[in-house]
């Protein structure tokens, strides 16, 4: 019997690279589009059933069946241009970049077009609904206040259009606060356990943020759960569901990896356009999908620190991240 056959687009991110690794345990066969010459490729494990193709997200339209075959059952579309390394906030502005990237989604749908892909599963973002103290479900009116965010949210309307137009089930996920290991980014957890694991104090603002953090396992098979039963036209939030104070997550980073160090609070100012709050109803995607995240808080940071003491070697002690 052959395998069922899935293809994913930013596979070296950290929601890609879970997602590449959890299709793989569910005895997927695998094709995952990455960038040319990317050194996170060295983050996704060496399988009979993952096939890597080199390719830019500015040439998906150089590509077709030749090149990726066909057979796909699901299209799973998480790249984007400017979502990691040092420029990634920077980038959150880059009106130009962030044009492109709609542009970039709308190849994603021809190419999933041309291999005769049936379903088409996206990754959107929180930024789409902006600043907003009330809990957030998928009615929750969207106000982006950055280029990201904008978007992210043309995006996904734009191509939820193009593939009601060619006959392809179209999911746009919303994306909550992901933190895994293979992270890429400047992110509050990642660093400071790397910090921590040097032996220094990282800094941080006095930490009354609300936060719903869901770690990048669970939300690989939350997409996974959506690529099969998710709802043709619709939009779901992909969060744990479940919010704690930022202060009550950073004390558990410090249980985890370094006791001795505790955390100082308030040192750091929050920022102008700090979000306060970030409480997500996951009622639509456990309804539809059955989804229940399999992960607590501290079960994530403890895989993250593990995986980090061997990413530490690699990096060195002088790494950019502490």
């Amino acid at each position: 019997m052959n395998m069922e056959k899935v293809l994913v687009t930013g596979g070296t991110g950290v929601t890609g690279v879970a997602l590449v690794r959890y299709l793989l345990q569910q005895n997927k066969e695998v094709t995952a589009i990455v960038r040319r010459n990317s050194s996170r490729m060295r983050y996704l494990p060496k399988r009979q059933n993952l096939h890597i193709v080199e390719c830019n997200l500015s040439d998906y339209d150089k590509i077709g069946d030749k090149e990726l075959g066909t057979g796909f059952s699901v299209f799973y579309h998480l790249a984007w241009d400017g979502s990691t390394g040092k420029e990634k906030v920077d980038n959150r502005n880059n009106m130009q970049l962030q044009s492109r990237n709609i542009e970039y989604d709308i190849s994603a749908v021809e190419l999933c077009r041309r291999i005769g892909c049936p379903v088409f599963v996206a990754t959107g973002t929180q930024a789409e609904y902006g600043r907003c103290e009330t809990v957030i479900n998928e009615m929750t009116e969207t106000h982006p206040e950055n280029g990201y965010g904008c978007a992210k949210l043309c995006a996904g309307q734009m191509t939820r259009i193009l593939c009601r137009k060619y006959g392809i089930r179209h999911i746009w996920a919303r994306l909550f606060s992901i933190y895994g290991p293979y992270d890429g980014t400047q992110s509050l957890i990642y660093t400071s356990i790397l910090k921590l694991m040097s032996g220094k104090r990282p800094q941080y603002t006095a930490g009354e943020q609300i936060w719903d953090y869901l770690y990048s396992f669970d939300a690989a098979k939350a997409l996974v759960l959506l690529g099969e039963k998710g709802r043709d036209g619709e939009n779901y939030c992909v969060a744990n569901g479940k919010a704690e104070t930022l202060r009550s997550c950073i004390e558990k980073i410090h249980e985890v990896v370094n006791p001795d160090i505790s955390p100082v609070f308030g040192e750091i100012p929050y920022a102008p356009d700090q979000v306060m709050s970030l409480r997500v109803d996951t009622g639509k995607l456990q309804r539809d999908t059955g989804f229940v995240p399999e992960y607590t808080f501290e079960e994530g940071i403890k895989e993250i620190f593990a995986w980090s003491r061997e990413e530490l070697q690699v990096l060195g002690a002088d790494n950019e991240f502490i």
